[in-house]
């Protein structure tokens, strides 16, 4: 486990040299990837870099021969490291090199071994993680890289993941939802939108596509893109990846914010039940038509396009040979957990007293239901509405399916569009942290319902705001020369972007020759030196934030220089 992995090295300190060879030899892996294979890059990854990282020292440290494989002297593989240091989706595919070599050693040398080579190119990686380790005494060293891909997660690589750019106009590469996941999994995507902020502020959306040019925001320093895309079902995922913009890579700021992570939990901000005391939240956790595990059994029925349904398509069950049935399994979604189940069903004729269906779910083993549906439990004809039933899947090796089943019974026409599915119903706050099912948080847009005390009675679902926004400002430096008796100098104006969610920022300073005004999102700055003798002089105007969690102020430099006179000089204009 995690404490007897780490007790006696942590993985999330490097030092400024090992760390830039991990960033150069995953964007040399890269380019490899697209020049040998024409494979799309891969994003470097916090959880699996750890698991290298460890590898690395482990096999350096605890054993007293040299090693060279893939086992380390916990006995462990490659494939059992991966989830020990947090990483949930697919992994196990490694490749290592026995001591210490530079970023580009590496890459020559795995491209040279067949085995390496497959691993490094194959096209079924999404995430890298890269681990070195060296022993100053002796020069011993250790270099491992591990391969990953996660189905919830879809990366934006920026210039095949270079530490830095001189140019301000880059390359994206977006990946597509992966086609697995079962009802965690996502489907793919129609549109993106791509911003230089995580509020998206005047982003729109536009067709998805996987290669895109984009300009970065101005001014040297860390530069951050951020993609989300949508699916048929309205389920966002929202990504980003970062970037130097500049020649003077500050090495020791290269960290895990460059790195792509999973979290356990989500933080939701401004949710407002009204009268409803419960909430219920999801990750767009989903069975449709579509899955490829749906199948009808017996009796009548259909796949039809319906513009009413969720995603436009559903499957419609209709009388004439005894009752029909469907159902949809997955067997990898999250375990002993209580949820609720929302069947979307509609009927042609909603007359009836008597039966026109029913619904069940078996989870691990355990029967939920059935409930048995009258055509008067709907409130209207040719209408979608949702039917509610807990449940909870339950880890059985002797019956590992969680199954949604549907049944058509009388004489109207039962359409099913889809079942979502969300935690069982709890109380919460205007903001909320929401520990989420299986621990893997990573972007995913999160919807919410609210219901009564008993969740008997629930609303419609929407979708929660899970991004406020870092406090930033433009320009990061004021500075101004001017003339002791002259005119005031204009006033210099920062720009503080828009933050997401119910965010309010304040402005202040701390010399008397310095004042500073807000308009909207702009701060004037102006100075008199009225009063002020010939020199030097340094003020600051700090920004901060109420509402941003973990944002510390931004203090901006404002730099003074009152002379006797100033001197304009005016270039001659040459024509050409």
């Amino acid at each position: 486990g995690w404490v007897r992995v780490t007790a006696d090295y942590d993985p999330a300190g490097q030092s400024e040299a090992l760390i830039y060879n991990e960033a150069q030899t995953v964007y040399l892996g890269n380019l490899a990837r697209q020049t040998e294979a024409g494979q799309p890059p891969l994003r470097w990854n916090q959880q699996l870099t750890h698991a290298s990282r460890w590898f690395s020292w482990d096999s350096v440290e605890n054993r007293v021969d040299p090693y060279c494989g893939h086992q380390d002297t916990l006995g462990g593989w490659p494939i059992d490291r991966a989830p020990i240091f947090g990483y949930l989706g697919s992994a196990g595919a490694e490749n290592a090199f026995c001591g210490y070599v530079t970023p580009q050693q590496a890459i020559d040398g795995w491209l040279n071994s067949p085995g390496h080579r497959a691993n490094l190119l194959a096209e079924g990686h999404r995430e890298i993680g890269l681990g070195y380790y060296l022993r100053d005494s002796d020069g011993r060293g250790y270099v491992a890289q591990m391969f990953g891909a996660d189905a919830v997660y879809p990366p934006v690589v920026i210039e095949n993941e270079a530490i830095a750019t001189a140019n301000p106009t880059v390359g994206l590469y977006i990946y597509d939802r992966s086609a697995s996941g079962g009802f965690a999994g996502l489907a793919p995507a129609t549109e993106m939108m791509v911003s230089n902020n995580p509020c998206f502020s005047s982003a729109s959306w536009e067709p998805y596509t996987a290669q895109k040019s984009w300009t970065l925001s101005s001014g040297e320093g860390w530069k951050s893109v951020y993609v989300r895309t949508i699916d048929a079902f309205g389920r966002t995922v929202s990504v980003a990846d970062s970037i130097y913009l500049g020649a003077n890579v500050p090495l020791n700021e290269i960290g895990p914010e460059q790195m792509s992570s999973t979290e356990p939990q989500v933080t939701l901000y401004g949710l407002d039940t009204g009268s409803w005391p419960r909430a219920q939240f999801s990750l767009g956790w989903l069975a449709d038509d579509r899955n490829e595990t749906f199948t009808k059994w017996w009796g009548n029925g259909e796949p039809v396009n319906d513009a009413d349904a969720w995603g436009g398509t559903a499957y419609r069950l209709f009388p004439g040979d005894g009752e029909s049935f469907a159902w949809v399994y997955d067997t990898s979604f999250i375990k002993e957990t209580p949820f609720v189940a929302y069947f979307r069903l509609k009927v042609n004729n909603n007359s009836s007293a008597a039966e026109v269906g029913r619904i069940s779910i078996a989870g691990g083993g355990v029967e939920y239901g059935p409930i048995s549906l009258k055509g008067t439990d709907f409130t209207a004809a040719n209408q979608y509405q949702e039917f509610a039933l807990p449940f909870t899947f339950h880890d059985n090796e002797a019956d590992p399916f969680l199954t949604f089943q549907v049944w058509r019974s009388g004489t109207a026409d039962l359409t099913i569009d889809a079942v979502s599915i969300f935690t069982a119903p709890q109380p919460f706050g205007g903001t909320q942290t929401w520990a989420v099912p299986g621990g893997n948080y990573r972007g995913q847009g999160v919807w919410v319902r609210y219901t009564n005390e008993t969740g008997s009675a629930f609303s419609n679902l929407m979708d929660a705001t899970t991004t406020q926004g870092a406090l930033s400002v433009t320009p990061m430096n004021v500075a101004l020369l001017v003339e002791q008796n002259g005119l005031l100098p204009a006033p210099v104006q920062l720009t503080v972007p828009e933050l997401c969610g119910d965010v309010t920022w304040q402005v202040s300073d701390n010399a008397a020759w310095l004042t500073t005004s807000v308009n909207g999102q702009s701060v004037a700055v102006q100075v008199n030196q009225g009063g002020l003798a010939n020199g030097s002089y340094t003020g600051t105007v700090t920004i901060t934030a109420d509402g941003v969690n973990n944002s510390n102020p931004i203090h901006i430099p404002v730099h003074l220089i009152v002379a006797d006179e100033v001197y304009r000089t005016h270039l001659p204009l040459i024509e050409k």
